[in-house]
């Protein structure tokens, strides 16, 4: 672990893999995963069963195999190990005459050969332990119990017994043995072993965590609880006969508070960041929130924003539920095991929602109250397949909220950037660039983006496109005003700290303007220029497919571009490959010192005088570049290069 962020994760196994992952990865950040362990599916419930005080093991496993696939080829490995479960038919582990026992230590060892000396003999001993422990031998005793098994789950049972039957203290000795490197993973509490039931709306009793995550009806699920042990066969036949009311009364009793793993406590109050990660809510999340002195701490650090993530897709468990019905049960679960009851906002102050509209930014940094709530709701793209929470997305919208209120904010700060967009009869293309504007994940390169789109007097309905992206500022200049005078208009009505001029044409990758942001950032010039000669293989050939065969042109265009930049060496000692290129960044100090004048390609010259005169130095750096042919809709023409020439030199030539 580094200085950096330290950022609590409330998660469960799998909904919050790829946030976790990405958290995980980033070096400005020291990740604490918590998870609650009263899981019982399967083969989880039967561990929990036969190692008597044994919490459910299966999403400790888990959020050690998401940690480990980013640790390199060793950790993939092991991460694999884990995972691994065994068939049904645990026969599939003998080859020929072998024992299923023996066999399955041989594929062990063979998965931890390449794994530290320290990590091979802890998974091996505690293998055995676990063995040993459910008494299944060479002999094949008790051989069926090892049926759709995942061996993370005997490791850790083994562990457990190595511990002396303390779970929390087993965790702490997987993660020591397996090097987790990059995020603390606890158990949110002391380790009191419970187990979780639950009642729904039209009276369904959920005997297990099992099956309150298992296909239902489609009645919100009324209350969970912690019981010290499942319901009797003869209580359950009681409940059947009491009313709804009855079955509160009788539940409430039984019910038990965890208390707090210390642990979670000393994270939680030095952390700049508390997330309450997607996932099963009523099994993954709720029973984390019912945890004796974790609702008091959370509400104690109000210099800290608390964000709620909001599943995709419903669950089982939350098909009936709204937002706002999962942030109710998210404080009232918080206050069942607090000791003064209070609203949501002490809990959570910001909810990320996902929406498939390509008019809303990605990035959550805008702020939308709820209605009658102080909650901020942040609608974004977090998903980029419509299927699972996007990690990266999601890692730097919360790393962004963390930065604001943190005492380390200073050194991560957001650069504002705008990002000016000329259009001339783009109907087809504009969408196309303004969604993939729109999507690119700015916060990954510590950008927080402004789009400007100036059109200049567009009779195709490109102007009209604007009202379909409301996040775009839209300026709208008269018929015959020239590209110069467009950007020119919209740089004056720009607030960024940079500002970078992009086509509408789809000629250039988006990520062009990041890299041209980027040198403008680190190495403080004023004026960056993205130069398709530097990621041109071939200049020569691109430019005759361009011109398809028109020879004059295509001459014209190769050594007009040689001139310009010969010009610019030679006169204003401004050595720049691509003088034309579309995508020209400024630092706000540079646009100061520029004039802003011309209407077409000698809008483009003035900033190459300007910076000579003023002194600026101009930098360049290679962007990619998918140019379209001069038949479809190639705007510069010759004239314009002629007349850029001429703009060179007369400057030059009236200054003596």
């Amino acid at each position: 672990m580094t200085d950096g962020l330290e950022i609590v994760l409330f998660s469960g196994g799998r909904g919050s893999a790829e946030i976790a992952k990405a958290l995980a990865k980033r070096t400005d950040v020291n990740l604490t995963l918590v998870v609650n362990a009263y899981d019982d599916g399967l083969s989880t419930g039967l561990i929990r069963r036969k190692f008597k005080g044994m919490l459910g093991p299966s999403d400790v496993r888990k959020n050690f195999s998401h940690i480990l696939e980013i640790q390199g080829y060793e950790g993939q490995r092991l991460a694999k190990l884990l995972e691994y479960r065994i068939d049904s038919n645990p026969n599939e582990l003998s080859s020929g005459q072998n024992p299923v026992v023996t066999n399955l230590r041989n594929f062990v060892d063979n998965m931890t050969q390449r794994s530290s000396r320290r990590a091979s003999d802890d998974i091996s001993r505690w293998l055995n332990l676990a063995l040993e422990h459910l008494e299944i031998t060479d002999s094949g005793e008790n051989v069926h119990l090892l049926s759709d098994m995942a061996i993370g789950n005997l490791v850790l049972a083994g562990a457990f017994v190595a511990s002396n039957f303390e779970f929390n203290t087993a965790i702490e000795l997987c993660s020591d043995s397996f090097d987790i490197r990059h995020a603390k993973i606890l158990n949110v509490t002391d380790g009191e072993n419970l187990v979780l039931v639950g009642t729904k709306q039209d009276g369904q009793y959920f005997r297990d965590e099992a099956s309150i995550v298992d296909k239902q009806s489609g009645a919100v699920i009324e209350k969970i609880y912690l019981l010290e042990n499942y319901l009797t066969d003869q209580e359950e036949l009681l409940l059947k006969d009491m009313t709804p009311n009855e079955t509160t009364s009788f539940l409430e009793a039984k019910k038990r508070i965890p208390k707090l793993n210390p642990r979670v406590r000393e994270v939680i109050s030095s952390c700049h960041l508390i997330v309450y990660g997607p996932g099963t809510q009523h099994s993954s999340l709720f029973p984390s929130y019912m945890t004796d002195g974790l609702a008091d701490c959370i509400a104690t650090r109000l210099d800290v924003e608390k964000i709620f993530i909001s599943n995709i897709s419903a669950d089982h468990d939350i098909q009936s539920e709204t937002i706002s019905s999962l942030l109710d049960k998210v404080s009232e679960y918080m206050n069942t095991g607090s000791s003064i009851p209070r609203p949501t906002l002490s809990y959570v102050s910001q909810c990320f929602l996902t929406t498939s509209k390509t008019s809303t930014r990605p990035w959550g940094l805008e702020t939308v109250s709820s209605a009658g709530s102080e909650i901020g709701t942040h609608i974004g793209q977090w998903s980029s397949d419509g299927v699972k929470h996007d990690g990266g997305r999601v890692s730097n919208g919360l790393v962004s909220f963390a930065r604001k209120l943190s005492g380390v904010s200073n050194s991560f700060e957001y650069a504002s950037i705008s990002i000016v967009i000329p259009v001339l009869n783009e109907v087809d293309r504009l969408p196309v660039v303004l969604e993939k504007l729109i999507i690119f994940d700015w916060l990954a390169y510590d950008l927080v983006p402004e789009f400007i789109v100036v059109d200049s007097g567009s009779s195709d309905g490109s102007s009209q496109i604007l009202g379909n992206f409301p996040i775009a500022k839209g300026i709208h200049l008269p018929a015959g005003t020239g590209r110069g005078e467009a950007i020119s208009q919209g740089v004056k009505e720009s607030r960024g700290e940079l500002v970078v001029t992009f086509p509408s044409d789809d000629e250039y990758d988006v990520v062009a303007i990041a890299e041209v942001a980027t040198l403008l950032k680190n190495s403080h010039v004023p004026i960056v220029f993205g130069s398709r000669v530097g990621l041109c293989a071939d200049t020569d050939k691109r430019l005759r497919s361009i011109y398809g065969g028109r020879n004059r042109t295509y001459y014209l265009s190769k050594w007009g571009g040689f001139t310009l930049s010969l010009l610019s060496g030679v006169l204003y000692k401004r050595w720049i490959s691509d003088t034309l290129t579309s995508v020209k960044g400024f630092s706000r100090e540079g646009v100061k010192n520029l004039s802003l004048n011309g209407l077409s390609a000698d809008w483009d010259m003035q900033i190459i005088i300007d910076a000579s005169r003023s002194e600026l130095a101009i930098a360049e750096v290679p962007v990619s570049f998918r140019p379209r042919r001069f038949d479809e809709g190639k705007k510069i023409t010759a004239r314009d290069g002629l007349r850029a020439i001429w703009v060179l030199i007369k400057a030059v030539w009236c200054k003596s």
